[in-house]
């Protein structure tokens, strides 16, 4: 499969290749831009580097989706736009995004781990990975950007950063309300109003909700789980001021109350090992949808904020001013054991705050562009775990006792200052750099409690086997070269070197001095093109990381404990291709190969208790990081009057993707393919609109892990969506 995979990929590249050169040339560059034929693909303006302009002149690795494509394809969260952008990766641990690019991602699961790739709201960065979900509505577009952007979006770039724009208020009343049903009694809604108050004041209103029947159940006590109950919000004012600058006030809710994100049993770790449910006379379910529990999982999150962007044109510069406050808060409830027998309860919950304030000024000064700011970010969590365990597990009387809980406050305080400056030498070629310098400052005020002895419930007073109080200052500096050249319209080539850093910080419970923060040095190289009277388009890029100082989890016991022990190197190139062979059909081809491994890497397996000597992990992929990937999608539209229809059939495979730096295969995905198709329908101001997701019905794991030895190590996790179809109808006004 790979060898196939592999060839289509050269495939691509010379089918590719072979029209740029066929067809193109320098001196009729300019007819070709200005006389495209009707049928050329659709360009999206972006604002990755904090400004707009075409996403084929910007030389990065950057996909980009409108709010009226995320509709279309069902993409109703960032789990979907794995099968969109080449080089992404999506799973779940309790509620929190896992989101990986280029083999970079988010692997913690304690509460108050930071991710790697950075999530942006309207400009404001979402530090918490549980709240990036609730945000995916009313969206006028999303780009993804890939590879470390460590000098624009700074702190928990290294992977790139995803940026997530909701449509804005208009001086015109408008609006739309859009109501689905699909299979499990999957009922949702959406809409937005929005309008002018006055002069100079402008409004949008937006909701969603979801409420769904669970994909699986408990066979215990028969109720179902992985259901949905979702509420969400935004309410935004626009308003002029003068002539010569604009003041957005926005607010966002969301609600989550349902039986969701509850562990299922995935296998047996060590096979010399079984799991403590099965020796006490415990049993899991033949299907892995369902699981066997004497309680429900729960999952109760609320999430909410408020942001506030001025910009003003004083005569040449632009000044920005972005500051938000967001503040978020969940705790979900599930087995640790993962069967039928009455041995463990776990919960685990996080509540944050967090100020930002982000200011910029930037500007052409004839061949020059440039952008200066300054970042300020303050982030407050308490969080923590527990887990009452029944004391027969340690050969004490049955019944269950306080066991295992570990508390704490974790603060960041962070400062930066940026700039980069794009210089156009001559028409033909423009060099970029860019710095940043950041400053972070982390405390911590945690405990550990592991009580065999006292009953539970009620949770009774806290007697920790310690207590931790500690702080620890840091800086980055992440520099940007970069060069661009473009050999005539609508064909540029680049290539950059690029520094991206992920913060260090604590890990609730662990009882260490902290682990430092991740660097890493990207090397990227691409070409992005447009041939054929626009009908052609070519993106692709080769990039090469060293990857310094990992952060790598892992369950020791009942801690989940964080290491700095790895340094990595990271290579692989992609492509996406886009023709439109005749006017209504585009197809598109987006492949991807990446190589991963650790090096100078040692560390002990919680896995193999019987070994615990560090074993050596050079060689091994890193976590969530295909080798090969392959998106795949044909769409055919065609108008009728004041009608217009398009159907269109997409193929994402992924490689086998492992969970723990062990690389064990019982604790991974096996490679997979799946399938999506859709019909939309637009008359007037109604749309129609039919969808199917993994066709097939796939059961494919979204992430995995080995459980602690307190329970005999078994396996588990989480699962992806099933196959999901259904309808929505919507108005436009």
């Amino acid at each position: 499969m790979r060898k196939s995979l592999l060839a289509v990929m050269l495939g691509t590249a010379a089918f590719a290749a072979f029209p740029a050169v066929a067809q193109t040339t320098v001196g009729d560059a300019a007819a070709q831009s200005d006389e495209a034929s009707d049928g050329a693909i659709g360009d999206i303006v972006v604002t990755a580097q904090k400004r707009s302009e075409s996403i084929q002149n910007v030389p990065l690795s950057i996909t980009a989706l409108s709010g009226d494509s995320l509709a279309e394809r069902h993409i109703d969260g960032i789990a979907s736009l794995a099968t969109a952008v080449p080089n992404v990766n999506f799973g779940t641990y309790g509620g929190a995004a896992r989101i990986s690019i280029r083999g970079i991602g988010f692997d913690t699961i304690n509460p108050g781990g930071e991710g790697r790739v950075a999530y942006h709201l309207d400009g404001v960065y979402v530090s918490r990975p549980a709240a990036t979900f609730g945000t995916f509505f009313d969206i006028e577009r999303v780009e993804v950007l890939r590879g470390p952007q460590g000098t624009l979006y700074g702190r928990n770039a290294t992977g790139g950063s995803i940026n997530v724009v909701t449509r804005k208020p208009t001086d015109e009343f408008e609006g739309y309300v859009r109501i689905g049903y699909g299979n499990y009694n999957d009922i949702t809604s959406e809409g937005a109003l929005g309008g002018q108050i006055a002069s100079g004041v402008d409004f949008r209103i937006a909701f969603t909700t979801e409420d769904r029947d669970g994909y699986g159940n408990n066979v215990v006590t028969g109720r179902e789980i992985d259901n949905a109950k979702r509420r969400g919000a935004r309410a935004a004012l626009s308003l002029k001021l003068g002539e010569t600058g604009t003041f957005d006030l926005t607010g966002d809710y969301y609600r989550e109350n349902d039986r969701n994100y509850g562990n299922h049993y995935l296998g047996q770790a060590n096979p010399f090992i079984t799991p403590s449910g099965f020796l006490f006379g415990g049993f899991v379910p033949s299907d892995r949808r369902d699981i066997a529990n004497t309680f429900d999982p729960s999952n109760d999150r609320t999430f909410w904020s408020i942001s506030g962007r001025l910009e003003m044109d004083l005569g040449g510069v632009t000044l920005r001013s972005i500051t938000g406050y967001r503040d978020s808060e969940y705790a979900v409830r599930t087995d640790l054991d993962v069967t039928s027998a009455a041995l463990s309860d776990f919960s685990f919950f996080e509540e944050g705050r967090q100020i930002s304030q982000e200011l910029q000024l930037s500007g052409d000064a004839g061949a020059l562009k440039y952008i200066v700011g300054a970042y300020y970010f303050d982030e407050k969590i308490f969080g923590g775990s527990a887990i009452p365990l029944n004391a027969a597990l340690v050969g004490l009387p049955d019944g269950f006792v306080q066991g295992y809980r570990v508390e704490g406050d974790v603060r960041t305080k962070a400062a930066a200052g940026f700039g980069q400056f794009d210089y156009s030498i001559s028409d033909q070629f423009t060099a970029t750099l860019g710095a940043r310098y950041s400053w972070e400052r982390h405390s911590i005020d945690d405990f550990q409690q592991f009580d065999l002895f006292r009953p539970f419930p009620p949770r009774l007073p806290n007697l920790p086997l310690y207590t931790r109080t500690d702080a620890r200052s840091e800086s980055a500096f992440t520099p940007k070269f970069a060069v661009e050249y473009r050999p005539r319209d609508r064909l540029m080539f680049y290539a950059s070197a690029s520094k991206g850093f992920k913060s260090g910080g604590y890990n609730i419970g662990d009882n260490n001095g902290g682990f430092a923060p991740e660097k890493l040095w990207a090397y990227e190289a691409g070409m992005k093109g447009t041939f054929a009277n626009g009908r052609v388009r070519i993106n692709t890029s080769g990039f090469y990381y060293d990857y310094r100082n990992l952060q790598v989890s892992k369950v020791v016991l009942a801690n989940v404990l964080i290491e700095n022990a790895a340094s990595s190197v990271i290579y692989g190139a992609e492509a996406e291709l886009t023709v439109v062979p005749f006017d209504g059909l585009q197809i598109e081809i987006s492949p991807a190969w990446l190589h991963t491994k650790y090096k100078d890497f040692e560390s002990a397996n919680p896995a193999n208790p019987g070994n615990p000597n560090p074993v050596r992990l050079d060689g091994n992929q890193l976590t969530q990081a295909p080798e090969i990937s392959l998106n795949m999608a044909a769409e055919y539209s065609h108008a009728i009057g004041d009608s217009e229809f398009s159907i269109r059939g997409e193929m994402a495979f992924q490689d086998r993707i492992y969970f723990t730096p062990f690389n064990e295969k019982p604790v991974s995905r096996v490679p997979n393919t799946k399938l999506n198709a859709f019909l939309n329908y637009k008359w007037r101001h109604f749309d129609f609109a039919l969808y199917g997701r993994n066709l097939t019905d796939k059961t494919t794991i979204a992430n995995g892990l080995v459980s602690s030895i307190a329970v005999g190590l078994p396996i588990t996790g989480t699962l992806d969506a099933p196959r999901t179809y259904g309808f929505q109808v919507g108005y436009r006004f």
